[in-house]
């Protein structure tokens, strides 16, 4: 399976996510029964390979934000982080040393 960051073009929100699939299609067709993209339009929908996370594939059709592993390779190796962070969970988070929202807060 191939990982996809999946985001709905036309959501000012800035929700994304990722989801495994073989293709891009398939992508699109699974970021559809997503929270990020459950209102879009398939054609809205934009997909981009994220190749780093496909090792990372343990049966779901969508990466868990609350598996550690997953976590980390999402924050270390894209740069995401908590949309609207709850400073206080940074502490246990297990992605806060290359978190910019973590930074943000120590500072």
């Amino acid at each position: 399976m191939k990982a996809y960051k999946a985001y709905d073009d036309k959501n000012c929100e800035g929700y994304s996510t990722v989801v495994y699939a073989e293709n891009a299609t398939q992508a699109k067709l699974t970021a559809l029964r997503t929270d990020a993209c459950e209102d879009a339009e398939y054609i809205d929908i934009r997909v981009k390979r994220y190749p780093l996370m496909d090792a990372l594939y343990k049966g779901s059709s969508e990466v868990d934000w609350c598996d550690p592993e997953q976590r980390i390779a999402l924050v270390k190796e894209y740069g995401w982080e908590c949309l609207e962070p709850e400073y206080e969970d940074c502490e246990d988070c297990p992605a806060r040393e290359w978190c910019g929202a973590y930074e943000r807060y120590k500072n």
